[in-house]
């Protein structure tokens, strides 16, 4: 469990370093595939620290969570033959 405990601290540690929404783009492209932590929770953290960026935010973590789902579907097609 303490393996978990890190790896949420490393990724709200994401929210104040200035690649934070890159952080939050790949975190949801991964995530949508085999990462066990949402990007739920940077999502939160950095749309609490910038209020007016909020939606651009929620925005990217879409796109990226719909990317790796596509990805994922690719991936998955790919194998079915």
């Amino acid at each position: 469990m303490n393996f978990i405990k890190r790896l949420y601290d490393w990724v709200l540690s994401f929210a104040d370093h200035p690649y934070g929404t890159w952080a939050l783009f790949l975190l949801a492209f991964t995530e949508s595939s085999f990462f066990p932590i949402p990007p739920d929770f940077l999502l939160i953290a950095m749309a609490v620290g910038s209020v007016k960026k909020s939606f651009r935010f929620a925005l990217i973590c879409s796109a990226g969570s719909v990317l790796g789902a596509v990805l994922g579907y690719v991936i998955g097609w790919s194998f079915y033959d």
